[in-house]
């Protein structure tokens, strides 16, 4: 355990050294190119080498909050690279897909690690102006075994994906960053 837990401290930093931080402005955000959110000025955007589709942001670091936009995934992509040596197809995203489908899609997708996923609670919800989803969910980090919240707000909108996921360690930071990454996924405006 100890080893696994230097591990991940030392894969963490180094992932640290290589990402660019910048910090996100106070106000609209295009995320994307075709997504508007409001920020609050307190967020960071991570920028690094095989960060996948999704785009991140962070207040107090990667493993401490994340807040990530997936915008437009088409039929047939997925929301997670596989690394190199995984044999195993990562699971791909179809427009026909239902709110608990893309549920389970999200689920699969990061819990590929070995990570632990809890859906606590779904239900219809406006997402861009469109019908959507809003779910809530508790999960463990495999790499350190971290007891995680979250939240995912998103929609279908003509046949693209449009997620917005947000997890935090469920102690101290899931609670102070909530109001904040909520408001800004509440935000959220796609421009077609």
């Amino acid at each position: 355990m100890a080893i696994r837990n230097a591990l991940f401290l030392a894969a963490t930093v180094l992932l640290a050294a290589c990402a660019a931080m910048p910090r996100m402005a106070a106000g609209p955000i295009t995320v994307k190119g075709v997504m508007t959110v409001t920020s609050d000025g307190a967020w960071n955007k991570l920028d690094f080498p095989g960060s996948g589709p999704g785009e991140n942001w962070t207040s107090d670091g990667l493993t401490l909050d994340v807040l990530t936009f997936y915008v437009g995934l088409k039929e047939g992509e997925a929301l997670a690279q596989t690394p190199m040596r995984d044999p195993r197809k990562p699971p791909a995203f179809r427009a026909s897909m239902l709110p608990n489908e893309i549920v389970e899609f999200y689920e699969a997708s990061v819990t590929r690690d070995g990570s632990t996923f809890k859906l606590e609670r779904l239900a219809p919800a406006q997402f861009a102006g469109a019908p959507g989803f809003r779910f809530e969910f508790s999960a463990t980090r495999k790499n350190d075994d971290v007891a995680l919240r979250g939240f995912g707000h998103g929609a279908v909108i003509k046949g693209r994906l449009y997620l917005i996921t947000f997890r935090a360690p469920r102690i101290h930071y899931f609670a102070k960053h909530l109001p904040r990454a909520e408001a800004t996924a509440r935000s959220a405006l796609i421009k077609l």
